[in-house]
């Protein structure tokens, strides 16, 4: 082969190039770029050291719940920002404990085919912390620094966006007043540290 044939073959290789990228890009980018959803899934505690009484760590676990939560975003391509909010609950019988997150979450997709992406994200934001003493019917609250990261899938069916995520959540509420009914005295923390796994239903637009 001489020079003028291989330049001709890299010439049309180049020129195939040019025209097939465009064409893959838009194959794989989703068509639609914000969305909100629903999410709901159950809630792991993975503290077995729950809380904390004058200085002296309790060996206090809680038992699996759930996370409801509402969530609005957009995507710049493979890029993207989310801002949710929700309810989680857990406890037994001497606390019930509830928390809202407000959470502003970044994401990393990679879209595949223009109708699914597997995502990486992480982010924090603030839980509103309710406790209450069932022995004394005492309640407090408090807002506290809240972070999860995780990773997830998303399936683009039209208009209406189908998902699934699995996160890590950081939530270590101080409660400064708070009388244990177990006579340890006054609660210093609680620790909700645990895991979601929840299901979604959104819509794309």
């Amino acid at each position: 082969m001489n020079l003028k044939s291989v330049m001709g073959v890299l010439a049309a290789v180049a020129l195939g190039t040019s025209l097939l990228v465009p064409s893959v890009a838009a194959a794989q980018s989703p068509p639609r770029d914000s969305y909100f959803a629903v999410k709901f899934g159950p809630y792991f505690p993975s503290e077995t050291n729950g809380l904390d009484a004058l200085g002296n760590t309790v060996k206090q676990g809680w038992p699996t719940r759930f996370q409801v939560d509402g969530a609005l975003g957009h995507y710049w391509d493979w890029f993207g920002l989310q801002l949710s909010a929700g309810y989680l609950t857990t406890g037994n019988d001497q606390f019930s404990f509830k928390t809202w997150p407000i959470l502003l979450s970044a994401k990393i997709r990679l879209p595949i085919g223009g109708f699914m992406a597997p995502y990486g994200e992480g982010g924090a934001g603030v839980g509103i912390n309710s406790v209450d003493v069932t022995s004394s019917g005492e309640t407090q609250s408090k807002a506290g620094f809240a972070a999860i990261a995780g990773a997830g899938v998303e399936f683009y069916l039209g208009q209406f966006l189908v998902g699934a995520d699995l996160k890590y959540l950081w939530l270590n509420p101080s409660f400064s007043a708070v009388n244990a009914p177990n006579g340890q005295g006054v609660v210093e923390s609680f620790k909700f540290n645990g895991i979601t796994v929840q299901g979604y239903v959104g819509f794309l637009w």
